[in-house]
């Protein structure tokens, strides 16, 4: 990263987890794996935010999670943030077309911190 913007690995950073992940408390607790009923129906990319059965949301209050590790159209499970052990970086949250400050809403009421290039959040407690 270079005065805040994310430089590519070999192109393309999709599929680095330092896209989203500002700082991780603990590097075993900062990952979920969520386990879906039905197939995932569109590959996904780090910082996506997703319902609770993988899809993307479509509205801010359907986001559920935070993508952390790219999967693939078809996978029953995806790799999601932890939200007690990670604050994200807003610059790597892949918000599409929803609204920011909205989606950012959401992600605090899951409990989410953030960061960004020119913002230090370290939990204290």
């Amino acid at each position: 990263m270079q005065f805040g913007t994310f430089q590519t690995l070999n192109g393309n950073n999709s599929h680095a987890r330092y896209k989203v992940v500002a700082y991780a408390s603990d590097a075993l607790m900062q990952d979920q794996l969520i386990r879906t009923a039905s197939a995932i129906p569109d590959s996904l990319i780090v910082g996506d935010l997703v319902d609770s059965n993988g899809a993307l949301a479509s509205s801010p209050v359907d986001i559920a999670y935070v993508v952390v590790e790219p999967a693939k159209a078809g996978s029953a499970a995806f790799v999601a943030a932890s939200p007690e052990h990670t604050i994200l970086s807003l610059a790597g949250v892949e918000f599409g077309s929803l609204d920011k400050s909205l989606a950012q809403a959401q992600l605090a009421t899951l409990g989410f911190t953030f960061t960004d290039y020119d913002t230090v959040a370290l939990r204290t407690t």
